[in-house]
């Protein structure tokens, strides 16, 4: 498995959203109904609600709330769009956030205010980070794809005024409205939006005016989504969600969108997206363009040229430091992740035509000391310490995608070496889900029920015994549930229900109940009828996990709660994913699979298991 080495702790509170299901479906049937008001919508574009914030508390036992100035935890704290947040006014103590909303006591004080800000891109003092209205995706993505937000909703009520604002970075105020409220119960309100003059807002503000007793539960963006095939909407939105992590400036990209760029970068996660963004590029997708792929690709390749390795590894974790980048205290230098950063990166070189960086690519692997990081198993240590001295204990034994990309990268960086078998072949560790899927992410190969050289295993069949597992869990273990009633499923890995440690989990372990959702876009090559991967999504969608922000990190099976985390890793795999269905749904050339089927150092590498494999130009 890979692992999530030096992750910070912390026990204070995170914010996701609560009983997704009840309430997105609950405002869906407001819209339809027409008690919302509504612009005209267009026969080429749907409104669809992307949450800014749900006032949710989850919080571990031993954690505190949070009460107005007190300075929350960035890693754990944030806003469903991957920003941040806080309070102000000279009455800020007085908010009160408790269980599911936020409560301003202001009754017996008639001369002062209160409220919250939200940035609407990037960290609040990152003023060059903005969000056009009209063009709600990052810039880069291509403007046939972008949504255009039309509305603001307030989920609120109380006694009293409650200001709403639209501020730019430096503080002006582009748009305001005053409600006044006369009823303690809340209830969701749309206000319609002027997008044109709303093409470089930073904030949404809510204050509670003097003498007032305001409670929120919830704030939300309308968005006018074009009306486009749902395989074609799913790779948009996971590339955009995957985007939002990452900086052209430097070349990384974030853990989470959240964090500021530098603070925690994952290697894994910027080889995804170079990989991502070749894919997105390519004239039958055309998301981005390929101007901007290629600087993607060149920005990255040279930051990462940079980086120190360690007996030729990569850092799992890098952060910007006084002289560049290095690697973060407390991680490690990883072969797996080595393994994806390289062979995204190759196949990005390949596929944009950059010969001299896919050279490179392969030089670099080939300074990897092999020999060095074998266990006395034979088999390939997880990699070295911080200080790129001590190897790991642990190694690639466990069958399955990760070992199978570290199988490759040893052939790559020796060709002809020899590669110790697997342990229980054919049976990815715990059932976790991403493990027999996440090797199909980058090679076509493993698409075969040719029983394999290295482990005898026949992958397609291994792929699919995972995807009927997992499908039948939720069905066996909790009948009655959201899960089971709508088919979600993905027994995974990503973050743990408060985001802030890395959690696995899997069909063979008993009493799951965390979703991670990347599963259900990892497996549609798999999935025999495309119709029902379709039918997944539009079920993602109306239950409140796949937003337009992207999907959530996880979420639990009975639907009352999830995590609204815009993590990278996860992202990539959801892009790469939606990517390889988009392509066999559609019948148009998959890119990457072409990549890597004209790759000779990857053919080579291939021959491992696949002595036959196909050579290039086949």
């Amino acid at each position: 498995m890979e692992r999530k080495a030096g992750r910070p702790r912390s026990n204070l509170p995170l914010f996701p959203m609560r009983q997704p299901f009840v309430l997105l479906s609950s405002i869906l049937l407001l819209v339809n109904g027409g008690v919302l008001p509504a612009e005209e919508h267009g026969a080429g574009h749907r409104l669809v609600w992307q949450p800014v914030q749900q006032y949710f508390i989850r919080r571990q036992s031993d954690a505190v709330p949070p009460q107005g100035s007190r300075r929350l935890n960035s890693f754990t704290s944030y806003t469903h769009l991957g920003t941040d947040f806080g309070f102000h006014g000279p009455a800020e103590h007085e908010i009160e956030w408790v269980e599911d909303k936020v409560v301003v006591h202001l009754g017996q004080q008639p001369d002062v205010w209160a409220g919250m800000w939200h940035s609407l891109a990037g960290q609040a003092r990152e003023v060059h980070e903005v969000l056009d209205f009209t063009r709600a995706y990052p810039p880069q993505i291509s403007e046939a794809c972008q949504p255009r937000i039309t509305q603001l909703m307030v989920d609120a009520g109380g006694r009293g005024n409650l200001k709403l604002e639209i501020k730019n970075a430096t503080g002006e105020i582009l748009w305001e409205r005053t409600v006044t409220y006369f009823d303690e119960q809340a209830h969701p309100h749309a206000h319609p939006l002027p997008s044109r003059n709303l093409r470089d807002a930073k904030l949404v503000v809510w204050t509670a005016e003097p003498g007032s007793e305001i409670t929120m539960r919830g704030l939300y963006l309308g968005l006018e989504v074009p009306r486009v095939e749902r395989d074609r909407q799913a790779f948009t939105t996971s590339y955009a969600k995957l985007l939002r992590n990452h900086c052209t400036t430097t070349g990384f990209t974030r853990d989470r969108a959240h964090l500021d760029a530098g603070a925690f970068d994952s290697i894994a996660a910027t080889g995804l997206m170079v990989l991502s963004t070749a894919a997105a590029s390519q004239k039958e997708i055309g998301v981005v363009s390929p101007d901007f792929a290629r600087e993607t690709l060149r920005t990255t390749h040279a930051a990462v040229g940079r980086l120190k390795r360690a007996r030729g590894l990569l850092p799992h974790f890098v952060r910007r430091d006084e002289t560049g980048f290095s690697i973060h205290p407390h991680t490690e230098h990883s072969t797996v992740d080595t393994a994806i950063y390289a062979q995204c990166v190759l196949l990005a070189a390949r596929m944009l035509g950059e010969v001299a960086i896919e050279d490179e690519v392969i030089a670099m692997i080939r300074q990897i000391d092999i020999d060095g990081l074998r266990l006395p198993s034979g088999h390939l240590s997880h990699g070295l310490d911080a200080e790129g001295q001590t190897v790991l204990p642990h190694g690639w034994r466990d069958w399955g995608g990760e070992t199978a990309l570290v199988a490759l990268l040893q052939r790559i960086a020796r060709p002809g070496c020899t590669v110790a078998a697997s342990d229980h072949p054919g049976h990815a560790w715990q059932g976790t889900a991403f493990i027999t899927e996440i090797q199909s992410l980058l090679h076509p190969d493993f698409a075969s029920d040719a029983p394999d050289k290295l482990d005898g295993v026949q992958w397609l069949s291994a792929r699919r015994v995972m995807l009927g597992a997992q499908r039948s869990y939720f069905t066996r273990a909790m009948p009655g549930s959201l899960a089971a009633r709508l088919g979600l499923h993905g027994l995974s890995a990503g973050e743990n229900e408060f985001g802030n440690a890395y959690f696995v989990g899997g069909v063979d372990l008993p009493g799951q109940t965390l979703i991670h959702p990347h599963y259900m876009l990892m497996c549609g090559l798999v999935v025999e009828k495309p119709a029902e991967v379709l039918q997944s999504l539009e079920r993602l969608e109306k239950a409140g996990f796949m937003p337009p922000w992207g999907l959530v990190e996880n979420f639990t099976a009975d639907g009352k709660s999830y995590l609204p985390m815009n993590g990278a890793l996860n992202a990539g795999f959801e892009a790469l994913g939606s990517y390889h269905f988009l392509a066999k749904n559609r019948g148009i050339p998959d890119r990457i699979y072409e990549a890597s089927l004209q790759s000779p150092a990857i053919r080579e590498a291939m021959s491992v298991f696949y002595p036959q494999a196909p050579a290039s130009g086949e």
